[in-house]
């Protein structure tokens, strides 16, 4: 059956995190909505303890957050997409949000949410592509005390969105890269998006609580160093890499 929205929430071992993710999106997803939790073997009881309304597609292996993204995706029936972290908590309106952004401008491809810490303050929510003093600075720990790198809430055109709670129009849909451990799928997505002419911004109105990390107990700095590298490296070449793998082991011990 076509949908209006999807809405798909990738989980390995999270299942009482998961269970609030749609427990929040139930209470406020707009009509023609389809949630399908995409369990990625969990061991923990995740596909029993979800809500009757979302659909569960259980992996008999791990394969890692893209790999269990593609799978739900693929599944989906709905015009446009919703890939939510399961540390994510949809605020009132946040979904609706996402609906009537893709109406109202034909030329939106990719739409992120507008992420807020469990504290109500900013957290990143998108930005300008990396460059290496920007990976520094993250894969350090010093980016998410440095306000100037929170500034990419408001409606303006930027260049990616976090994958914790990412909308797009189906066509514009290219499977996940799924080479990379945990991070990075999100720039490389939206970058494709916006080459092949689509906008990507963050919409204001979409608000969602994102536990920063938890899906993976906790922000892993060196997996975040090791995709930056392998993103960067296809981006900007092997002699960007050669330097660039160096200072990010200098940041990294920081």
């Amino acid at each position: 059956m076509d949908r209006g929205l999807t809405i798909v929430i990738p989980t390995f071992n999270t299942a009482s995190m998961t269970l609030g993710c749609c427990r929040a999106v139930l209470a406020s997803m707009p009509e023609s909505t389809e949630v399908i939790v995409v369990d990625d073997g969990s061991t923990d009881g995740t596909a029993s303890m979800m809500p009757a309304e979302v659909r569960v597609v259980r992996l008999e292996m791990n394969r890692g957050f893209a790999t269990a993204a593609n799978r739900g995706v693929a599944e989906a029936g709905g015009k446009i997409i919703l890939l939510l972290n399961s540390d994510a908590v949809v605020q009132a309106g946040a979904l609706q949000a996402f609906v009537d952004a893709f109406a109202s401008d034909a030329r939106l491809g990719v739409a992120g949410a507008r992420l807020l810490n469990e504290d109500g303050t900013p957290q990143w929510s998108g930005g300008p592509t990396p460059t290496l003093a920007w990976m520094a600075a993250a894969v350090s720990g010093l980016g998410r005390h440095a306000k100037r790198f929170r500034r990419n809430n408001g409606p303006r055109k930027i260049d990616w969105v976090s994958g914790a709670a990412m909308a797009f129009r189906r066509e514009v849909w290219n499977p996940l890269n799924e080479t990379f451990l945990f991070y990075c799928q999100d720039i490389e997505f939206c970058l494709r998006a916006s080459k092949a002419g689509w906008d990507v911004r963050v919409i204001d109105e979409a608000r969602v609580v994102h536990g920063l990390g938890k899906t993976i107990g906790g922000q892993d700095r060196e997996t975040l160093r090791r995709d930056l590298l392998t993103w960067g490296k296809s981006h900007y070449g092997r002699a960007w890499w050669l330097f660039a793998r160096v200072v990010l082991r200098v940041f990294r011990r920081t």
